[in-house]
């Protein structure tokens, strides 16, 4: 009876999802993905109106010992990560502790020429000109830095561009804005994901990636040669915790965040519109990446979407905010096409597709 009342897109998502012959879909999209692409471990949460309506588990989460992918898994979340960064800002903002406006020299030394034009605003939406962090020879992947070292690092390099004047995707601009939340909170950023987010919204096992800490169900990352797979290349512990997307979380931690973001708990109304808004640059007037999400059109339907890649893993969500129809997947293989395998159940579920798009 009040299945009756949805919008008929909502219903006809539920009906699917609900219907055996989806279930069988996803699973086979989900193995062929596996199968082609040679990826050790894939695995899925689809979510409707705050609500887990499928759990997909693939293949191994660690090969060496044979352990196969659950839904407690444990895999790195990659530049997914970054829409929590993002939410933290947003949250000190809500609390009058910093402006998105701010100057970052307000929370960390003077730059460089150049650099006290540079707000928060512009970390969080790639519109710095910082020199990115994953450029070639940026940071020494084996080296343990400090902050204050991080943010030398990021002074040595010319800006790339006006502050303001473009859109390029920039890993340095989160790991800064992780500083300034700690910075601002005196408590390590990490931290204050886990006591301010993840804690209050019921993800039980979310947390900043360690690699010395034991960490139960963590999924090993891998790296495909000619051949076969190896493990991922190692990073120090300094750089496999900043704030441009080093976390761990498990399908039922997305689901704890998702059905928030469903809720519209955690942050207000404005801070939401800011976390997934089209933001504009000199040069372009409207582009489609707010804070840690992108804006696409799919099928004529908006859809917010993001992808990441870390240490042998590839992640991808796809979310219809309208109708609050998300879906994840997660992988343990650093060549997998994560996010164009939750593009492909996402217009499973939603009957979304590109005109382009292959049937």
């Amino acid at each position: 009876m009040g299945l009756m009342r949805l919008p008929t897109a909502i219903a006809m998502v539920f009906s699917l999802l609900a219907a055996p012959a989806m279930g069988d879909a996803i699973d086979i999209a989900m193995t062929k993905a596996q199968q082609m692409e040679r990826i050790p471990g894939l695995a899925l949460v689809v979510m409707r109106n705050q609500k887990i309506v499928r759990i997909g588990t693939y293949g191994l989460a660690n090969v060496e010992h044979g352990v196969p992918v659950k839904r407690v898994t444990m895999f790195q979340s990659g530049s997914l990560g970054k829409q929590f960064t993002a939410a933290a800002v947003l949250l000190l903002a809500e609390r009058g502790l910093l402006r998105l406006d701010d100057r970052i020299d307000q929370f960390l030394p003077a730059g460089p020429p150049g650099w006290e034009a540079i707000t928060i605003r512009h970390l969080l939406n790639h519109t710095s000109g910082i020199k990115d962090s994953e450029d070639g020879g940026v940071f020494d992947l084996r080296h343990e830095y400090s902050d204050e070292e991080i943010v030398r690092v990021a002074h040595s390099y010319p800006l790339e561009f006006p502050v303001g004047s473009r859109w390029k995707y920039n890993n340095m601009g989160y790991i800064l804005a992780g500083i300034i939340v700690t910075r601002v909170t005196g408590m390590f950023y990490g931290d204050f994901l886990a006591k301010e987010i993840f804690k209050p919204l019921g993800m039980k096992t979310a947390r900043v990636i360690s690699d010395s800490d034991i960490v139960l169900n963590r999924a090993a990352g891998y790296v495909r040669t000619p051949t076969a797979i190896r493990n991922q290349d190692f990073s120090s512990a300094a750089l496999n915790a900043t704030a441009d997307g080093s976390l761990y979380l498990s399908l039922d931690d997305w689901g704890a965040w998702i059905a928030a973001l469903d809720r519209g708990t955690l942050l207000s109304s404005t801070s939401y519109d800011a976390l997934w808004a089209r933001n504009q640059t000199a040069i372009s007037p409207d582009f489609s990446h707010g804070f840690g999400w992108d804006r696409v059109d799919i099928g004529g339907h908006p859809t917010l979407e993001f992808d990441g890649s870390w240490q042998g893993f590839r992640s991808g969500i796809e979310r219809d905010p309208k109708d609050r129809v998300t879906v994840v997947v997660l992988a343990n293989l650093a060549e997998a096409s994560a996010d164009k395998i939750a593009r492909e159940i996402y217009s499973l579920v939603t009957g979304y597709r590109d005109a382009a798009a292959p049937k």
